[in-house]
């Protein structure tokens, strides 16, 4: 493992314990979980963005370090954590059942 990869999980790992110390916290507003939930429901959704963008932008840090970033890269960086939010701004209303 290089320096910088166990630089990028040290901080990853310190966001992450940022966010379960404040998800803990009970004079603190703030749920984890409403990252991935849209009212009150687990979210596929939210789920497939949340996951598009860690791993998105794992890959990102890792092409900024090495390089080889191109402006291709950053599209599908862009694509893989906005579409579907863009999608699901288009989609057609539910049906009531």
């Amino acid at each position: 493992m290089r320096a910088t990869d166990a630089a990028l999980l040290i901080v990853a790992l310190m966001v992450a314990w940022s966010f379960y110390r404040a998800h803990r916290n009970r004079t603190f507003q703030f749920d984890v979980f409403d990252i991935i939930m849209d009212g009150g429901r687990v979210s596929r959704l939210a789920c497939i963005a949340m996951g598009a963008f860690v791993v998105a932008s794992w890959v990102m840090l890792r092409l900024t370090l090495d390089s080889k970033m191109t402006e291709g890269y950053l599209g599908l960086y862009l694509g893989a954590c906005f579409s579907p939010i863009v999608a699901k701004l288009f989609a057609p209303a539910p049906l009531n059942q």
